[in-house]
């Protein structure tokens, strides 16, 4: 009876958490917001924006302001905490601003509906999903507005260099009788599922950490190719492969402390000079 007891308490107490949680959502106040239509030769703007996380006190961004052009693509860099992928989620709306205002394509994505900015923005992030389908429908998941084109699945696939030797057809899950992958070949995947996906704002966070720096570097080579027309933003924390931004953006304790190119950021002392001195050492011999 003591142990049925405890078993019960224990139940209990992992689900008032989360009721908790759902009733405090129920609370919040609905946004009342419109449709619009994304123009991205306006650009991504982002103005003296900042962000604090729930239950936190201090900035994970701060007061930052980027502007990102038609057709541009940026790289932002750090350290880990630096604030990166918050500004990222800020830029492409998925959070909205506590401070400032982000514009994507025209739009304020503190006004505008969710739905009106995510649908012309395409990212690959480093928390990506392995879903137990198959492989055409974990790449042909990221736009089930479009008729599936297996032309458009394979190109995608061959620009992620993700060619597993698979067919499109095979069962990406050892529990339903299928076949797993290596955590590179995911990655590829979630790649190549991005890339599927019709866009005029691609983003890379970090995707490629299971890939080795070659093969990391040839990916972004072809996703440098494929977002002209676009704007783009590539996180990483490999400045070789940032060199191929036509801007790096460094961020430092959630603010921005230097923006140029990679020439230029090695002619004055600072964060990106002391990150490059700290790792063009293990490449050098």
């Amino acid at each position: 009876m003591q142990e049925i007891f405890n078993f019960h308490i224990s139940s209990l107490n992992r689900d008032v958490g989360k009721v908790a949680n759902f009733v405090r959502m129920l609370d919040m106040p609905e946004r009342i917001s419109t449709d619009g239509t994304l123009d991205f030769t306006k650009g991504i703007i982002a103005e003296n924006i900042s962000f604090t996380y729930p239950g936190r006190d201090n900035f994970a961004v701060k007061n930052v302001s980027l502007t990102i052009a038609y057709g541009e693509t940026i790289a932002i860099v750090g350290e880990n905490g630096a604030g990166k992928s918050t500004l990222v989620r800020l830029l492409t709306g998925i959070y909205r601003p506590s401070e400032g205002k982000v514009t994507v394509g025209g739009l304020d994505t503190n006004k505008i509906a969710p739905k009106s900015v995510y649908q012309g923005i395409s990212g690959v992030f480093q928390k990506y999903q392995r879903y137990k389908m198959t492989l055409e429908e974990n790449v042909t998941i990221s736009d089930t507005d479009m008729e599936i084109d297996r032309a458009r699945v394979e190109s995608a696939l061959k620009q992620a260099d993700a060619e597993l030797d698979i067919e499109l057809d095979a069962m990406l899950s050892p529990e339903f009788d299928g076949i797993d992958l290596s955590g590179g070949q995911w990655q590829r995947v979630a790649i190549g599922r991005g890339l599927y996906r019709t866009s005029g704002f691609i983003v890379l966070d970090e995707p490629t950490s299971a890939i080795d720096p070659i093969e990391e570097t040839q990916i972004y080579e072809q996703f440098q190719r494929l977002a002209k027309g676009k704007c783009a933003v590539v996180v990483t924390h490999r400045l070789g492969s940032a060199k191929l931004a036509h801007r790096i953006v460094v961020m430092d304790n959630g603010e921005i402390v230097d923006v140029g190119t990679h020439d230029e950021l090695l002619t004055r002392p600072g964060k990106y000079a002391d990150m490059w001195a700290a790792q063009s050492q293990w490449y050098e011999r």
